[in-house]
């Protein structure tokens, strides 16, 4: 009886030496700060073969985050000013405001009056939630597929990145596919949209997006940040 009483307290003692080790919730993904600032390079292609239509368009677009203010919940959100123009050669020309803000754990974004949910915190791979929980679109099942990877874009290094995957369907004759990839402390890196409405069914060994009759596809990618 004296030999479990002494287990008792060695036990005890121990539960105390050892706190919970805080959560982290890697905010930091979704870096919500003045001043912080992202340069891409986009190239937007859309393709109808049927009526000879095979264009595409390169420019750079900046985003800033402006100021912080008080929503009308009464929450903390960023104005994230975007600016495009033709390449490093032209002025900057502004394009339209956005709104960022981390809310009950969650990254919403507001584009062009729509709010998404980008990411729930903290990440976890397979986590599956509804990017439109917060909007009239169809429900969308948003997931993570990586996070915590080393990555390198156009000469530059994350230590650290997150992919959330928006969208992915894929036949022989079409495919939809949406991510985007977020680095600690810079946020948004990457955005990839691929919709290809119809594709030529050979030869069927090479990539759909080498067969294209019908689509659209979208990539944005990150050149510079501060």
């Amino acid at each position: 009886m004296q030999y479990v009483f002494i287990l008792i307290i060695l036990f005890s003692a121990c539960k105390k030496e050892n706190p919970s080790i805080p959560i982290n919730y890697k905010y930091n993904y979704f870096s919500l700060k003045q001043g912080l600032q992202r340069i891409y390079k986009i190239t937007d292609r859309t393709i109808d073969k049927e009526i000879s239509i095979d264009t595409t368009i390169t420019y750079e677009l900046k985003e800033i985050y402006d100021s912080s203010f008080i929503d009308n919940s009464g929450n903390i959100a960023w104005r994230l000013e975007r600016y495009k123009r033709a390449d490093s050669a032209q002025q900057w020309v502004i394009s339209d405001v956005w709104e960022n803000q981390i809310i009950n754990n969650q990254a919403h974004s507001v584009e062009e009056n729509i709010r998404y949910i980008k990411i729930i915190f903290p990440p976890k791979k397979d986590e599956i939630w509804n990017g439109n929980a917060f909007n009239t679109l169809e429900a969308t099942n948003y997931s993570i597929s990586n996070m915590d990877e080393y990555v390198s874009i156009n000469a530059l290094i994350f230590d650290s990145i997150l992919t959330v995957n928006q969208k992915y369907e894929e036949t022989l004759i079409y495919k939809y596919q949406t991510f985007e990839q977020y680095a600690t402390n810079v946020g948004l890196i990457n955005k990839t949209v691929i919709a290809i409405d119809y594709a030529y069914t050979y030869p069927p060994n090479i990539p759909i997006e080498q067969r294209i009759s019908r689509g659209h596809l979208y990539y944005q990618t990150i050149i510079s940040h501060n």
